[in-house]
């Protein structure tokens, strides 16, 4: 029960964020309608740039604060040597046992305190944390090594002077012209709630993450109960339960669900193998898609221009995380991407994924990092192979395979 007062105060948490971000969202759309007008003919694709460098975004601060553990483990690189498979409990002891090690373990542990309810694929509550098992972000930490000492803070101050030019460029449009003092104040005034707005779009998805790091505890430990007690047959198989069905399991010993459970979880295992279409209508029509290839080149692999400019690079597919690591100047390749996934994007230098469109949280992070990003490229983890060189047009919206 008290699961399900925890997951009813969400509600009231997120209160706090949701009318400053639906500000943010409106003040940014109703700034590219007015940019419309004859006196933004030569800054219309400011709009665009506001979106870099957001102020206050938890995603952003968190991909920061993995490159600012890259660098600590740059001044003593023999920690790199221990980052190794081996379960965390004997990386962190290790890791205490070398020079340079309790120093780079305090930081470590300040991340987790903050950020270790977040995971790859985290809106799945049954995933363990990063605090369970921190070894994506550890891998990751050490894959950064090949890059440049405070390259990610430099580029981030260069995303956010990008979106300050954009901002003064189009109040000084604004301000010309006969109109211009009431249409620059209103033009300066978007821009504000816009950047501000948007910089809070994934708190509330932390606050969701955050809670689940309240109640995962809870669930694992009646599933332990109900696995002692008999009536499920693995402390795992309460995953496969509704909250509902828990609380009347944990009142009521009689309760045997080993049968429903067994019954689940062999569906729940032949689900996993079907690979789910782009777009499902409502009425579960499943739309047949067709490339638009209009302006691409013959054997460029279409997509949604997500994140502006051009890159060409070595292509990384990582369709898990938790098994590889991006190297500094690779451009990810990938079926899609959540919170748990962009401290890649720290490392990366383009990125290409299956699924997604403008508002979702792979392009959104892309162009606050100033990273090309193509979506919603159908069969790209099976198409691009890792190790080609590839060039990824976020403006046009296509990859070109270059060279095997």
């Amino acid at each position: 029960s008290q699961c399900l007062v925890e997951m009813n105060s969400i509600f009231g948490r997120l209160r706090a964020f949701l009318a400053s971000l639906a500000s943010g969202v409106f003040a940014h759309r109703i700034l590219a309608w007015w940019v419309r007008g004859a006196w933004a003919r030569d800054v219309r694709d400011e709009v665009d740039n506001l979106l870099r460098g957001l102020p206050g975004n938890v995603t952003t601060e968190m991909d920061l604060a993995v490159g600012d553990l890259t660098d600590l483990l740059r001044r003593s690189p023999h920690l790199a040597t221990v980052l190794d498979h081996r379960p965390w409990p004997e990386v962190r002891r290790s890791l205490l046992e070398l020079d340079g090690g309790k120093e780079f373990i305090a930081e470590f542990d300040k991340f987790l305190d903050r950020y270790g309810d977040r995971t790859a694929g985290e809106v799945d509550i049954s995933r363990p944390r990063w605090r369970d098992d921190p070894s994506l972000l550890l891998r990751v930490i050490a894959g950064g090594l090949s890059g440049e000492p405070g390259a990610h803070r430099r580029q981030h101050r260069t995303q956010v002077e990008v979106a300050n030019s954009a901002q003064t460029r189009l109040v000084a449009a604004a301000r010309r012209g006969p109109l211009g003092i009431v249409r620059g104040w209103w033009i300066a005034r978007l821009c504000r709630v816009a950047r501000a707005g948007l910089g809070l779009r994934e708190h509330p998805k932390f606050t969701v993450v955050k809670l689940m790091g309240v109640v995962r505890p809870e669930i694992i430990a009646a599933g332990e109960e109900l696995a002692c007690r008999g009536q499920i047959a693995d402390s795992k198989q309460v995953w496969h339960l509704g909250v509902f069905e828990l609380i009347d399991a944990l009142a009521d010993p009689k309760i045997d669900m080993r049968s429903e459970l067994a019954a689940r979880v062999d569906q729940f295992n032949r689900d996993k193998l079907r690979r789910p279409p782009i777009a499902i209508a409502s009425d579960g029509e499943i739309p047949s898609l067709v490339e638009d290839r209009e302006g691409i080149p013959p054997n460029a692999l279409p997509g949604t221009a997500a994140s502006a400019g051009v890159v060409e690079g070595i292509a990384h597919v990582i369709t898990d995380p938790h098994r590889e690591v991006l190297e500094a100047g690779e451009i990810l390749v990938a079926p899609f991407t959540d919170p748990g996934w962009t401290p890649l994007f720290v490392h990366a230098a383009g990125v290409v994924t299956e699924v997604g469109g403008l508002m979702t949280h792979g392009a959104v992070i892309a162009r606050e990092y100033g990273i090309p990003a193509v979506v919603s490229v159908a069969g790209a983890t099976e198409r691009i192979r890792t190790g080609q060189r590839i060039r990824v047009d976020g403006r046009r919206g296509f990859v070109e395979i270059l060279e095997e």
